[in-house]
């Protein structure tokens, strides 16, 4: 349902907007940085926030309409506090995520464009560790799982003074909508674990070519 309600916030956004007529085939390298959070949904132990950190590297194709396609790989990590049935832990995870995204770039001034994406992931989790005071938990949580996420942002193209070649520099906001449950070791093998929806801010360097 999360993920349906965000494919029809950005078809809102996208149909919104007043299409520009841009010339010819542009390609975007984006290397992102962004930090995030979200809750912890579990079935049979208490919840708990966690936070992430996000390195990704997008190649985005504008085809010199409104509307491109971007794709690439990325490297997520979550680490958090908390407690269960086994006592009080910090957990840490390491995952890979690969996007397919619509996405549109939207000039609004000589300086300034729009863009927006929106679309779905894979993710394989790589590492899943639990630490408690007296013992270590190794790969409580494995396999791999689909979710929905979307981005809107500004970016700076520099002024013509200045020679960043075709490099911009941006920010962006965005949500991850996981619909993917996990189950564990823990109240007998019974619980599940939900991320849910993880809210995020990142900034982006790219290089058209």
């Amino acid at each position: 349902m999360r993920i349906v309600l965000s494919v029809l916030l950005f078809t809102f956004l996208f149909t919104s907007l007043q299409a520009q007529e841009k010339e010819g085939f542009r390609f975007d390298l984006m290397g992102v940085y962004g930090i995030g959070f979200g809750v912890a949904e579990n079935s049979n132990e208490p919840d708990y926030n966690f936070r992430t950190r996000q390195i990704d590297l997008i190649l985005n194709f504008d085809f010199g309409k409104l509307f491109g396609f971007a794709t690439g790989v990325g490297v997520s990590t979550l680490s958090a506090n908390g407690f269960n049935s086994n006592g009080d832990f910090f957990q840490t995870r390491n995952s890979l995520k690969i996007p397919l995204s619509l996405s549109m770039l939207h000039p609004i001034s000589e300086q300034f464009e729009f863009y927006a994406s929106g679309g779905f992931f894979w993710e394989q989790i790589l590492e899943d560790e639990f630490q408690y005071l007296n013992s270590t938990l190794e790969d409580v949580y494995e396999g791999s799982g689909f979710g929905g996420q979307f981005q809107i942002g500004l970016f700076l193209n520099p002024p013509d003074n200045i020679d960043w070649a075709e490099s911009r520099i941006g920010i962006l906001a965005g949500a991850q909508l996981g619909s993917n449950q996990e189950t564990s070791e823990f109240s007998g093998g019974n619980n599940t674990l939900d991320l849910g929806d993880i809210f995020s801010l990142s900034v982006v360097a790219s290089l058209a070519f």
